[in-house]
């Protein structure tokens, strides 16, 4: 019983070397979408994969957008982690846009006889 214990504790920690020593660049890419990889410098590629593990649709938009740029040849230069940060700044700013809620108080004006009657 030990044996088969110690086995199955040797295969997990295996498969978690596997999975924690850092992603490969195949799988940033994956991650960030190959039709943008090429334009991004490795840190903004690297930027833009830890994004999308903690905000996936920023993530998202931001490829939407450079693919969107891409696309009518905009993009001249390769796109710097600078780059990154300041387009996700943008989307943070037009989502809290979206999100913020505005409370309107319409005040009724009261006559001093209604209001003791």
């Amino acid at each position: 019983m030990d044996a088969e214990l110690q086995a199955l504790r040797e295969a997990r920690l295996a498969e978690l070397k596997r999975g924690t020593n850092g992603s490969s660049d195949s799988e940033k890419q994956e991650r960030v979408g190959s039709s943008i990889s090429h334009f991004l410098e490795p840190q903004a590629l690297e930027r833009l994969s830890r994004v999308s593990l903690v905000r996936p649709d920023r993530a998202q938009a931001v490829e939407k957008y450079l693919a969107q740029l891409a696309s009518t040849g905009q993009l001249r230069a390769k796109v710097t982690e600078k780059d990154i940060v300041q387009i996700l700044d943008g989307i943070a700013k037009e989502q809290n846009k979206k999100n913020d809620t505005k409370i309107i108080f319409n005040r009724r004006e009261v006559e001093e006889d209604d209001f003791f009657d």
